[in-house]
């Protein structure tokens, strides 16, 4: 008797178990979220990569007027920009010339041909005898040109010649010294069996308290057979702080004229 209400005992107890197992196995399914009703979101079948926004960076159409700066400019470039306000240029003095037809002046010596430009305010001095003509700017002196015309002689360089003339120039000018030579010689000439040389010197010294510049060109044409030689020179000068704009202004325009005539 008492085995068998061991059994019915268990046996209840087993099925209570199983009874609370089902309900709550029921409770906990009504409290699940059902799979199928959340709303997922649809795979796209081509997938593209992100896009990133871009920032549009301005076309540069010139200098704005509220552009900024904040690095130095190319050193090696020229600005756009004046530095600072643009001055008008100066009418710069139109110079007259005149034409002196030395074929004329010195007729009777056939070296001597051709005409030359001076300007056309400048004095003109003739000296026939030594055969030089002298241009100056005023009647001081201290401001001109001269032109040794060609004569005869024994030198035999240019060299010799213009350490002839600066002699000369020593005579007054007792502290002239040389700043600059240069001396050439023409390689065809000595193909005639003759010798062309050509010099140019500067030299400067004071006379009267004031500072010159002296600028002269010698030209010797030489014939050894013959042992003659003719000598020709141009000889410019003026005060040394008007030097360099004599220069360019009258005598570069004189100079190229003589020469022209050995042409």
């Amino acid at each position: 008797m008492n085995f068998r209400l061991r059994i019915l005992i268990r046996t209840l107890i087993i099925t209570s178990l199983l009874v609370l197992a089902l309900v709550s196995l029921s409770v906990a399914q009504d409290t699940l979220p059902d799979v199928n009703a959340l709303q997922l979101p649809a795979l796209d079948q081509n997938p593209q990569r992100p896009v990133q926004d871009t920032p549009t960076l301005p076309i540069p159409e010139g200098n704005e007027p509220n552009q900024t700066t904040t690095g130095p400019a190319n050193p090696f470039l020229p600005s756009q920009e004046p530095e600072g306000q643009l001055q008008p240029q100066q009418d710069q003095p139109v110079i007259q010339w005149k034409q002196l037809d030395l074929s004329q002046t010195f007729g009777f010596d056939p070296m001597i041909a051709g005409t030359v430009k001076y300007p056309a305010n400048w004095a003109v001095n003739v000296d026939t005898w030594n055969k030089r003509v002298v241009f100056s700017e005023d009647q001081s002196g201290f401001t001109a040109f001269t032109a040794f015309l060609p004569v005869q002689g024994t030198l035999q360089d240019a060299q010799a010649y213009s350490q002839q003339i600066s002699s000369w120039l020593h005579s007054s000018i007792p502290d002239l010294k040389i700043v600059n030579q240069d001396y050439r010689t023409d390689p065809s000439s000595s193909q005639t069996g003759m010798n062309l040389t050509k010099g140019n010197v500067v030299l400067q010294g004071t006379y009267q308290g004031k500072v010159f510049v002296f600028q002269l060109q010698a030209t010797v044409l030489y014939i050894p057979v013959a042992n003659f030689s003719y000598l020709s020179a141009l000889l410019c000068q003026a005060p040394q702080e008007v030097f360099q704009e004599k220069l360019q202004t009258y005598f570069n325009p004189m100079f190229v004229s003589f020469n022209n005539l050995a042409q």
